[in-house]
């Protein structure tokens, strides 16, 4: 879905039209989720953008609302509410779960970069920055590190947490957070030793 399709807004649908889109969905009916998407796709957009700042965001939280509806059509009661009041809903709930999801992430992080910044980091960690005296030399090793490998490399080995928790944390997969570690310590002791041969 392009974010485009969410920008224009119709309304004048009925409980009645409702009632017979829900039904439609019931049997699996693409055309039935397209008007939908038609119909509604603008103020769901628009109520997801008022929670969430980022548009790309707010468009993920939009496509999230129509593919839970088209996965579980049944959730939607026409006795209850209108269709738009449902979505609207449903909308604002993954908007404010995702809201939550990304300042837990950045207070995680902002918290483990704020202690390698003050806390004296030496000796705590195994062979790949053994010897290091200087924790300013390991800041500015850690500078140098891709966002993507700093971040891999502040959690599992400034914060404890392990390649899963890593992998948890970051929404990444197992594998991707072991390649990043594995990558990202590589680079910091070949930063570090080449500082200490300066």
């Amino acid at each position: 879905m392009a974010l485009g399709r969410f920008c224009d807004y119709h309304s004048g649908m009925s409980r009645k039209d409702d009632s017979g889109l829900a039904e439609r969905l019931l049997t699996r009916d693409e055309a039935a989720l397209g008007e939908i998407v038609d119909a509604y796709g603008g103020a769901v957009f628009g109520m997801a953008r008022r929670v969430v700042a980022d548009p790309t965001l707010a468009e993920e939280v939009a496509q999230d609302t129509f593919v839970a509806l088209w996965r579980r059509p049944g959730a939607y009661d026409p006795l209850r509410g209108s269709l738009q009041a449902f979505l609207l809903g449903v909308a604002r709930n993954k908007a404010v779960d995702l809201v939550r999801k990304e300042e837990s992430l950045r207070r995680t992080r902002d918290s483990l970069i704020a202690e390698v910044e003050t806390a004296s980091i030496i000796h705590h960690y195994d062979e790949h920055l053994e010897g290091v005296a200087d924790r300013q030399q390991v800041q500015a090793a850690l500078e140098q590190l891709s966002e993507v490998q700093r971040e891999a490399v502040v959690l599992a080995y400034f914060g404890g947490r392990t390649y899963r928790e890593v992998a948890f944390e970051l929404g990444i997969p197992e594998g991707t957070a072991k390649t990043r570690l594995r990558d990202g310590l590589l680079k910091l002791r070949s930063l570090l030793v080449s500082q200490r041969e300066s």
